[in-house]
């Protein structure tokens, strides 16, 4: 018998560590399936940055297994030469920069279709310009390897003009040529006749009286993927696109609110006119996930066909446009929305602008109650206990002698007094981190604020790049404060913050491979040292610095013990219940402990640290 014992344990704790050696397995595996993905875009792209904006904002793509880093550019060019050097993974751009990519010989595949917008010539409105035929002898500026360099080129071909010999084309970056147009006159632009945009700026520069177009056509924007990404993670991908299915079906759902985040993440100005007229994608009035479209039909291959074409004749390279798309890991993703269903697309990083969640702004990281049910609570045990030591008491009168009450009182009052000195303690304690946390929020403005101001020292591209980082930077830090009592959208909002912090050092690392140690740019390294720096102490000061739980449960006891020796001193001395005075003790109790609560929590509460200061300075950085 005392064998057979013996066998059955033996099994059962070789059963136990199967499990837990399965589990651990299975969470391994889960580790595994999470892939991180780098996303190039391009700021100025309207319609494409609303996209982003919903990746950026959401779980979305946590939701599918991605763990995403963003990063941007002001237009196809640089974007080219970034995914050519290995250092995307995805692509999101018009047609042409995806085919001058593989012209190029990298092996890309384009997957789906993204977008679609608006492109044309302007030309200032009092301009003699007229047609296209007009351009001979002109100063036309496009962004060279976007969409709008080949269709300058084509348009011009097109009415019999040499682009070499009979229009000077220059290349300009498209923030700059939006420089020109908004500080140009009436009849030309700081040394340029016409320019080649795309939306918003084509349709916010005619909307304003700023410019005047000649001609318009659209434009196919798409995604692709590495060839090298697809063969490691070919899942991946397709869950990159039921995630980006998702995020369209978001937008058309709330076009309003994502055009805002965009129009919060630039420094563009666009204004909302302007982009609800760049509104071309049919996507935008998807009713359903099921009526989102990404592929691309015969219209779009033989706008890749044109594209691929330019490519060849412009001295890219040779590219074929069938064998550049992939449609085979659409067809999956499409599938893969037929079969399954989805939770809510969660937020995680909600516009400065926008108002706190209401559940965010009052739920507590206190057993995950409400302020309102840790009131109760408290109320009921303070109750609880004077009733329980009034009962306890009034049961022992007879047998407490006249000279025994005053000892006993002495012990009541001491009893109070302990509890006094924790409750002090502890509400002391949790005011000192509210007063640490209010000063790390202005440490944090100020550093930030310092790194943004010193990146006007480094030079372009990594000046543009690296102040848009730094908005980035800036809404994670603003909206990681809402997520210090939830654990899960901590943690991602902590690996965007994490992935913002290396791809800004990345461009230190160039900078310094390039120019060496330039005392301008040891000064933004220092700025932005004191942001990260300033980055972990907020988090820690925020979700980890909390009062221990043993202090709490001693301070609860405590209390409790307190209030059932007021209620037996209560009992002994003959004294009828008196409930309006016990209310009064209980409600006392309760409202201190709750306001010790609300003050150990941050970003939560009634009581929690005002974020405006972080707020004041994203909207500085937009000016």
């Amino acid at each position: 018998m005392r064998f057979g014992s013996v066998r059955r344990a033996a099994c059962v704790a070789s059963l136990a560590w199967l499990l837990f050696a399965t589990s651990g397995q299975s969470a391994a595996g889960a580790e595994e399936r999470v892939v991180p993905v780098r996303i190039g875009w391009q700021i100025p792209a309207a319609t494409q940055g609303q996209v982003l904006q919903v990746l950026k904002r959401t779980n979305v793509l946590e939701g599918h297994g991605l763990q995403p880093s963003f990063v941007p550019f002001s237009y196809g060019g640089p974007q080219v030469a970034a995914a050519f050097a290995g250092q995307l993974d995805v692509f999101f751009a018009g047609d042409q920069p995806a085919i001058n990519l593989i012209a190029r010989g990298g092996r890309w595949k384009i997957v789906a279709r993204l977008f679609e917008d608006g492109v044309g010539v302007i030309v200032p409105p009092d301009s003699p310009i007229e047609t296209i035929e007009d351009l001979r002898g002109k100063v036309v500026a496009s962004s060279f390897g976007s969409v709008a360099h080949r269709d300058a080129f084509l348009e011009q071909k097109a009415v019999g003009l040499d682009p070499y010999e009979d229009v000077r084309n220059e290349n300009l970056d498209i923030l700059e040529i939006r420089r020109r147009v908004q500080a140009g006159g009436r009849g030309s632009w700081k040394g340029i006749d016409a320019a080649l945009v795309w939306d918003p700026i084509l349709s916010r520069f005619e909307l304003e009286g700023l410019a005047r177009r000649v001609s318009s056509e659209r434009y196919l924007g798409v995604v692709a993927v590495s060839e090298a990404f697809i063969d490691a993670h070919p899942e991946a991908v397709v869950q990159l696109l039921v995630a980006l299915m998702r995020s369209w079906d978001f937008i058309a759902s709330d076009p309003d609110r994502v055009m805002q985040w965009y129009m919060d993440d630039t420094r563009l100005d666009y204004t909302p006119e302007a982009l609800v007229a760049a509104r071309l994608d049919r996507n935008f009035a998807a009713a359903s996930l099921d009526d989102v479209r990404l592929d691309l039909d015969s219209e779009d291959l033989a706008t890749l066909e044109r594209s691929a074409g330019w490519a060849r004749d412009s001295g890219e390279g040779p590219v074929r446009a069938a064998a550049a798309v992939d449609a085979s890991l659409l067809a999956r993703a499409v599938e893969h929305v037929a079969t399954n269903r989805f939770e809510d697309i969660e937020i995680i990083l909600p516009s400065t602008g926008e108002p706190p969640r209401a559940e965010s702004s009052l739920l507590g990281k206190l057993a995950s109650a409400p302020l309102g049910a840790v009131f109760a609570v408290m109320v009921l045990l303070a109750m609880l206990a004077i009733e329980s030591g009034f009962l306890l008491g009034k049961r022992h009168r007879a047998r407490v002698q006249d000279e025994q009450v005053t000892p006993i009182a002495t012990v009541v009052g001491a009893v109070l007094a302990m509890m006094a000195f924790v409750i002090a303690f502890t509400f002391g304690s949790a005011n000192t981190r509210f007063d640490a946390r209010k000063a790390a929020l202005l440490d944090d403005v100020t550093a930030i604020q310092t790194a943004y101001l010193r990146a006007n020292l480094i030079p372009e591209p990594q000046r543009t790049t690296v102040r848009s980082l730094l908005r980035d930077y800036v809404q994670a830090r603003a909206g990681i404060v809402y997520a210090y009592g939830q654990p899960d959208t901590l943690r991602l909002v902590q690996q965007r913050a994490a992935v913002l912090q290396d791809l800004m050092w990345s461009h230190v690392e160039t900078l310094t491979e390039g120019e060496g140690e330039d005392r301008a740019y040891l000064l933004f390294v220092r700025g932005l040292n004191d942001v990260f720096n300033l980055h972990t102490k907020r988090v820690v000061l925020g979700a980890y610095y909390r009062i221990p739980a043993a202090m709490w449960m001693a301070l609860i006891f405590a209390a409790g013990v307190a209030m059932f020796a007021v209620g037996f001193q209560f009992g002994i001395g003959g004294n009828r219940r008196i409930h309006a005075a016990n209310l009064a003790l209980a409600i006392t109790f309760a409202l201190v402990m709750v306001l010790a609560f609300d003050l150990d929590r941050a970003g939560e509460g009634l009581v929690s640290v005002n974020q405006q200061p972080m707020i004041d300075l994203y909207q500085s950085m937009r000016k």
